[in-house]
């Protein structure tokens, strides 16, 4: 099946981006969400869906849905990346155009206009970029490469956002942003509403930042953790219980 600049053949459980002949073999999360969304195409497919799939095997995760969902849109590329789009609280629906729209301006009708016009249109658009690029603030924060909620046993959610200077080669990022949701998840119940973690550039230091409310006071918490070892591990079941990662 065609999706975007891609072929996906559901037998192999291959996507191959057909302009460079690149395949990728799905793990099983991506090759499960990518099934749904194609099977439901142009439908909301709800995350319960997509994260028990057939049945057969274990229900993923939170933060492997979203990892996966990630993994996918990576792979089809900007241009395409709208393909799959994001149905705040609910799902996911794949949509059947290539997720691009096409506009045109025609010129603004500039063809038909007096040369002096066009002159004074221009002038006043320089003048209104030098000023706009002086005098306002473009300050925007930085976007995380990804964000779930975790759903918590007392009703509570916890918002996990992971960081990142690039949007490729982060495996290692989302397998410890998944060990970090799956120990909040095993609190129960948890002082923070958002958590933060990225890794530094050389991937030895994990940093977590907790933000929440305690006793109507406002709490942030920062923790740091290096790992020099090969395969890195950084956090496990031991180390959550140390740091007390519930509050």
């Amino acid at each position: 099946m065609q999706l975007g600049g891609c072929w996906f053949d559901r037998e192999r459980g291959l996507l191959t981006e057909q302009a460079h002949n690149e395949s990728w073999h799905l793990p099983r999360a991506e090759l499960q969400v990518l099934s749904l969304l194609v099977d439901h195409r142009g439908k909301l497919v709800s995350k319960h869906a997509l994260k028990t799939g057939d049945g057969e095997s274990p229900p993923l995760t939170d933060t492997s849905l979203a990892r996966a969902v990630f993994m996918i849109r990576s792979f089809l590329g900007p241009q395409y990346e709208g393909l799959i789009e994001t149905v705040k609280g609910q799902g996911y629906l794949l949509h059947s155009a290539h997720g691009q729209r096409v506009k045109s301006f025609h010129y603004l009708g500039l063809q038909s206009w007096p040369w002096w016009s066009v002159l004074l249109v221009f002038g006043f658009m320089l003048a209104f970029t030098v000023f706009y690029l002086n005098r306002i603030d473009h300050s925007v924060p930085t976007e995380p490469l990804m964000s779930t909620e975790l759903p918590l046993a007392s009703g509570q959610h916890v918002r996990l956002h992971l960081y990142a200077n690039s949007k490729t080669n982060n495996t290692l990022l989302f397998e410890l942003g998944e060990r970090l949701g799956q120990g909040l998840i095993a609190c129960g119940s948890s002082d923070w509403s958002e958590v933060y973690s990225s890794l530094s550039h050389d991937k030895q230091v994990l940093n977590i930042t907790m933000r929440g409310d305690k006793l109507g006071q406002s709490v942030i918490r920062n923790l740091k953790i290096s790992d020099f070892r090969r395969p890195k591990e950084f956090i496990d079941v031991k180390w959550l219980l140390e740091v007390g990662i519930c509050g």
